[in-house]
C-alpha cells in the first residue's frame, strides 16, 4: 500500500512539474534569436535600386542598397515590434497575397525572411492585419535607417 501511495504522489509531482518545464521551453521557442536576423528584401524597380537589409532584436542593422553596404541602428523598440509582428504573422509562408497592379517604373515587391521562413510579396494593401504590420515595420525601418534608394 505505502508503495502504491508513493507512486501516486511521484505522478502528480511529475504531473505537476511538467507544464512548469513546458512553459519556459515555448516561451524560449518565441524568442527571437539575438544572433540570427530577420531579412527585409525589396526587389527594387526601373527607377530605384534593390535593398536587403538585415535586422537583429537589438536594433542593429546591416543593409545593402545599390550594391553598397552599409549599418546603422533602429530604435530596439521598433525592432521589438518587427520581431513580435514576426511571431504574429508565422508561418511567413502561409500569409495571403493579394496581387496588386504595380507601375512597371515605381512598382516594387517586399519580403522578409526569417529562421529559413519567407513571406510572399507583403507590399500590397491586404485586409490581413499581420500583412499590414510586417509592411509597416519594413518601411519604418528602412525610413529610421535612412538610406536612398535613388539610382542617381
Amino acid at each position: 500500500m505505502k508503495v502504491l501511495n508513493r507512486y501516486k504522489i511521484s505522478l502528480a509531482l511529475v504531473l505537476l512539474a511538467t507544464p512548469l518545464c513546458v512553459f519556459p521551453l515555448r516561451i524560449l521557442a518565441q524568442t527571437p534569436n539575438p544572433k540570427q536576423p530577420a531579412v527585409i528584401i525589396n526587389s527594387g524597380s526601373t527607377n530605384t535600386c534593390k535593398y536587403r537589409i538585415y535586422v537583429f532584436p537589438s536594433g542593429k542593422a546591416i543593409y545593402t542598397v545599390c550594391d553598397r553596404k552599409g549599418a546603422g541602428e533602429i530604435k530596439v523598440n521598433t525592432a521589438t515590434k518587427f520581431f513580435n509582428d514576426i511571431s504574429v504573422a508565422k508561418p511567413l509562408s502561409k500569409l495571403p497575397y493579394k496581387a496588386c497592379a504595380k507601375s512597371a517604373s515605381f512598382g516594387t515587391s517586399t519580403q522578409v525572411r526569417y529562421q529559413w521562413e519567407n513571406s510572399p510579396d507583403i507590399s500590397c494593401p491586404s485586409n490581413d492585419l499581420r500583412v499590414t504590420n510586417l509592411y509597416n515595420d519594413a518601411q519604418s525601418i528602412q525610413q529610421q535607417l535612412n538610406f536612398s534608394t535613388s539610382k542617381n
